[in-house]
Parts: structure tokens; C-alpha cells; sequence
């Protein structure tokens, strides 16, 4: 049978056939019968629904032809004389039984060069004769084939119409299975890896493509670039800070974008969409020159800083060793918050890089010079105790100056070892013990009572008393020695000081 006569064969089936051969038993048992084969349903991986049969060439021209017949038709049959239905009856059938089996061997040979295709890179050339309930109905060689939907396009849910319209149309498939159905066989093929190695190809680094959201994480938005999806970062969405995609955008949204990488072997495409838009940095180097003072507004708080935008896309750090001179800011949200507007100073720009540093400390007058005259060595002052750590205190003197209390300082305070004599926010009397307005730093000792006093002198008298372990003395070849011989002179004389 020709192509042209298969596609007149199939079409002229009726759809109410179809339905009857999915729900009837009887008339599948009489499609049995007519020797027809069954076309495959979806029970394999790369197989959607198929719930059609798709008829061997000769058989389904039988079929097609016995609902045609009205009833007229049929009257007529009954009215013929015997004598001449026997005598044409003969002729006729061994003329349909040789057709029958030249067709069967056609389609036997055909389905078996098929087979032999699997799993390589041949194609062949297949013509759609019509749409099926799950895919489409292809023919090859007389031979009709199934496409499952799934295997039409890269599409996840191919529409109707789109299947309608590819038929009487031509396009190369790959067989992916022969499948085993009763006495028959049917041949499955698909187009889906040959679409997606032309797209693919098609992708080039440094090209402007057009695509829709397909979904939204919190790392980024993955676009599908008509089968293939690719993911614009977080990072190369805009150049103004994205703390969520998802409330900038929504899925259907139609981006442009750069491609920047194709990653063809691990399916992987990087998108950007930031790249198309100008660089809001651009001069931003001669608009605020470091040394210069600008107003900014605080966009979001870290546990190191605050983000300070000077102009939309325009952001600088400001660090939390940049809020105060005197006093240490634990978190930059104890003395600053969202939308605050600041006076600040440029430290550094890079245009380049996307990034400025910015000071608040520095757009305000250095009072160590003054404060280091006033907390000289040896003055007492009052203070509150603002936080305790492993290595000591910090102690707030007169709300104006951050000091640093040493835990050795602290021990002279202890009743006994297990004692925990500072608590946040007590009050207490401090000694400078070192001031220097050049580190920025005033070290102070708690004002102790007489008996105090006298308690953190036996201690010390204890520990000079207190026996030490001699030094080992490393054997070698050449003699002994001590890890004194390996020390200098400066090294020694300083571990004997500190000793005392």
C-alpha cells in the first residue's frame, strides 16, 4: 500500500471505533480476529497513554471497508446468485491471502532494520498520517509507527492543536523501541533528543536570548529558552541587591537575557540579565571620590555592617569597626536601623568592582587625642560593665569611652576560683593602666581595697615561690642540650622578666 492510501485507511476510521476498541472486550476480541496490530500502550518509561490500535496495512483496508457498507448494500450481496459467488469467490481470496502475506513479510523486514537502529545515531525520515490518542500515527516504508506526544517536542505537555497540525507533515526520528504486542510488533520513535541536540547547538556564549520564567528559587529564576531551561543567578539578575527573586518576579514573566555559559554536557546554561542593563557604577568613582562626604540611606543590617545605598544600584559597606571611635559596637542594629539616613565618608570606590567602603566614625571629629589627656595613665574613673568575655571586659567609662579590662585584672576581683565577680551591667571603679590615642585603645585594672590588694599579692608571691619543672635536656649525637641553647640571648633575658 502506498502512504496515500494508509492516511486514507487511518482517517477514515471513525472516532466512535476508537472508543469502542478501548472499552469493549467483544470488540477487541474481533479486531483479534481480523488479524490487526494492537498499537502499544504507555507502559514503558519513554511511552506516554496510548489507548488506539494502529492496524497492519492490508487489514486495516478490510476493516475500514465494513462499516461503509449501508444497507442497501447489503441487500444486494444477498440477492447475488449463488452460482456466481461461488464461481468469483476463489480467484478473489488467493488474491487477498498472496497480498495478505507479501504485506506481513514487508512489514516484518521493515520492523526488523528498525530494531537493529536502536541505541545508534541513524534517523529516518517518517511522514505523519494522523493524530492518535497519545502521540501520532508516522509511516515508514508502508510501515506505520508511533510517536508518543512526550516524544513530539520538548514541550512537558504538548497541546492538541500542535499534534493536529504536524499531521501530513515529514521530520526525522530516532527508534527508541520495538515493542512486543500478541503475534505483532510496534515500532516506537521519537524526535526529543534530536530537537534538543539543534537547540543546543543553536545556544552561543555572548548571545541575547528571549524566554519565560519557568520557576523561582531563592538562588535565582530558571527561564526556558523554548525546551531547554536556563538559570539567571541571583548575582546576575540586576545590578541593584535582590534579596528574593520571588518578589521581583513571577512565572510567565518574558526576560531578555545574555548567555554567559553553555554547558552542554552537564545540561547547564548560565543566564544573565543583569549584563544588558547599563551599570549604574559607571562614574561613580568621580561622583564620590574617597575623602568626600555622602548622604545614604541604610538598605539592610549584617552582623559585620550595613549596606548604605547612595543611588539606586549604587551600594557601599559600612562596617561595624566604622560606627564610633570610642565606644565597640557589638551589632551594627544597636545604634542603627532600616531607612536611616547617614552623613558618611568615602574610604575607598572601585568602579570596576561594584563596591565602596564607607565610614561613619571618620565623617566625625577624632576625640582619642582628647580623651587620651583626659584617661591618662594612673587616673581612676567610674564605669559599667558593657560585656564579659574569655579574654576579659569591656568597660563603659562615663558613657563616653569604651576601655578594655584584662582577665588577669579581673582574677584580683575573684572570692574564690569558681567566682564570677564582674556581671553586665554593674557599676565599678577603674584605674587606667595604659592609654594611647594613636591605637585607639585605653587598658584599665579595677580599683582594689587594701585587702584586695594584699590578696592579689600572695597570689603573685605564691606563683614566684611555686617550684618549676627543669628543662629536659634533648640528647643528640654531639652531646646534650636545652631549649635554652636554642633560644637567643633577647628571647631568654624577656621569659625571665615576664617570670618575675
Amino acid at each position: 500500500m502506498s502512504n496515500e492510501e494508509l492516511k486514507n485507511t487511518e482517517n477514515s476510521q471513525p472516532e466512535t471505533e476508537i472508543t469502542s476498541e478501548e472499552t469493549s472486550a467483544s470488540a477487541e476480541q474481533s479486531a483479534e480476529t481480523e488479524n490487526q496490530t494492537p498499537v502499544v500502550e504507555a507502559a514503558e518509561e519513554k511511552v506516554e497513554a496510548v489507548a488506539e490500535t494502529t492496524p497492519e496495512p492490508e487489514v486495516a483496508e478490510v476493516k475500514v471497508e465494513a462499516p461503509a457498507e449501508t444497507a442497501t448494500e447489503s441487500i444486494a450481496k444477498t440477492e447475488e446468485p449463488k452460482a456466481a459467488e461461488s464461481t468469483d469467490s476463489k480467484p478473489e481470496a488467493s488474491k487477498s491471502e498472496d497480498s495478505e502475506t507479501e504485506d506481513k513479510a514487508h512489514y516484518n523486514s521493515v520492523v526488523s532494520s528498525l530494531e537493529k537502529l536502536i541505541g545508534t545515531e541513524d534517523t529516518i525520515n517518517v511522514e505523519v498520517i494522523a493524530k492518535a490518542k497519545g502521540g501520532l500515527r508516522v509511516v515508514y516504508d508502508s510501515v506505520p509507527l508511533f510517536l508518543p506526544a512526550s516524544h513530539f517536542s520538548l514541550e512537558k505537555n504538548v497541546k492538541d492543536e500542535k499534534l493536529e497540525e504536524a499531521v501530513n507533515t515529514k521530520f526525522d526520528v530516532k527508534v527508541t523501541e520495538v515493542k512486543q504486542i500478541g503475534d505483532g510488533k510496534i515500532v516506537i520513535v521519537s524526535r526529543k533528543e534530536l530537537i534538543q541536540k539543534e537547540l543546543w547547538e543553536k545556544i552561543k556564549v555572548g548571545e541575547d536570548l528571549t524566554g519565560k520564567v519557568s520557576s523561582i528559587t531563592n538562588f535565582g529564576v530558571f527561564l526556558d529558552l523554548g525546551g531547554v531551561e536556563g538559570l539567571i543567578h541571583v548575582s546576575r539578575l540586576s545590578h541593584s541587591h535582590i534579596d528574593n527573586p520571588k518578589n521581583h518576579f513571577h512565572k510567565g514573566d518574558e526576560l531578555t537575557v545574555k548567555v554567559v555559559e553553555v554547558d552542554q554536557k552537564n545540561g547547564k546554561i548560565t543566564l544573565s540579565k543583569k549584563a544588558l542593563e547599563d551599570s549604574p557604577w559607571k562614574g561613580a568613582e568621580q561622583k564620590y571620590k574617597a575623602g568626600e562626604s555622602v548622604t545614604g540611606k541604610i538598605k539592610r543590617l549584617t552582623d559585620f555592617g550595613a549596606y548604605v545605598e547612595l543611588e539606586p544600584g549604587v551600594e557601599g559597606l559600612l562596617r561595624v569597626s566604622e560606627l564610633s571611635w570610642a565606644k565597640r559596637i557589638n551589632k551594627p542594629s544597636d545604634m542603627l536601623e532600616e531607612n536611616q539616613e547617614l552623613e558618611l565618608k568615602v574610604i575607598q570606590i572601585s568602579e570596576e568592582k561594584g563596591q565602596a567602603a564607607l565610614s561613619l566614625k571618620q565623617n566625625q571629629e577624632n576625640p582619642w587625642p582628647a580623651l587620651a589627656e583626659k584617661y591618662s595613665k594612673g587616673s581612676e574613673a567610674s564605669g559599667k560593665v558593657e560585656k564579659v568575655f574569655d579574654k576579659g571586659a569591656i568597660i563603659r567609662i562615663n558613657d563616653e569611652v569604651d576601655a578594655f579590662m584584662p582577665i588577669s585584672r579581673i582574677s584580683a576581683l575573684k572570692v574564690n576560683e569558681d567566682d564570677q565577680p564582674l556581671k553586665v551591667g554593674a557599676e565599678i571603679a577603674v584605674k587606667v593602666i595604659d592609654s594611647a590615642a594613636k591605637d585607639e585603645s585605653l587598658v584599665v585594672s579595677p580599683v582594689l581595697s587594701e585587702a584586695q590588694q594584699e590578696k592579689m599579692n600572695d597570689r603573685r608571691e605564691k606563683r614566684e615561690r611555686a617550684p618549676r619543672k627543669p628543662v629536659q635536656n634533648i640528647q643528640t649525637s654531639g652531646g646534650s642540650i636545652s631549649f635554652g641553647d636554642l633560644l637567643s640571648k633577647a628571647a631568654l633575658d624577656k621569659l625571665t622578666k615576664d617570670s618575675k
